[in-house]
């Protein structure tokens, strides 16, 4: 089975770049798993749900190795799991992983399974090392764009007008506020947002 897994660590990504990149590797949408805004350890639903089916001789595709863990030590413990477990990890923007890291290590040929686990580790390191960056500078262009005076934010995935129809079967309760949510692809607090833009526009309605 093929399956995939992307991760976003700040609220200005996106996950669509790497879902696009596992979908032309052949990933069917349905069995990409993924987590936003992830806490300080591992616990994290998407990938909790991956972990909880994914199984020997099945393969994971992951675009970029840092998307894996927060950091080198999660990554890491992740990348050894998945070697443990008879998993082939596949990381579409480092070929070579697999073929001179993970074999060797897979190999536990001492001297080999020595080599290969450093340079994982200054692979790990790099990697880290160049995400941080790139969010430094993103960061940096960000608050260079506000002081210029340039807005921010995702435009309404749904018209007000068409938010309300909704909202009305949650008043006579036909629908939960999560069945909504789905209904409409919006967050939770996407949700929120609508219901007091709404109340505050047909405020005698309400």
């Amino acid at each position: 089975m093929l399956y995939g897994y992307c991760r976003v660590s700040t609220k200005h990504q996106n996950f669509q770049r790497q879902i696009d990149s596992l979908i032309s590797y052949g990933v069917n949408e349905r069995f990409i798993f993924s987590d936003k805004y992830s806490g300080k350890t591992l616990h994290r639903d998407g990938l909790n749900e991956l972990l909880s089916i994914i199984k020997p001789s099945d393969k994971l595709v992951i675009k970029e190795i840092d998307r894996l863990g927060r950091n080198r030590k999660e990554t890491k413990e992740l990348i050894l799991f998945f070697i443990k477990e008879d998993i082939e990890l596949i990381c579409l923007d480092m070929p070579y992983l697999k073929e001179f890291i993970i074999d060797k290590i897979k190999e536990n040929d001492g001297f080999l399974e020595i080599m290969a686990n450093t340079l994982l580790d200054v692979v790990l390191e790099v990697a880290e090392q160049e995400r941080k960056k790139i969010i430094s500078r993103t960061s940096e262009g960000r608050k260079k764009a506000i002081l210029e005076g340039k807005k921010f934010g995702r435009t309404s995935k749904v018209l007000l007008e068409d938010f309300k129809v909704y909202y009305k079967k949650f008043l006579r309760r036909e629908m939960k506020a999560k069945d909504i949510q789905k209904e409409l692809n919006i967050s939770k607090q996407c949700y929120y947002d609508y219901v007091s833009r709404l109340k505050g526009k047909y405020y005698d309605e309400f």
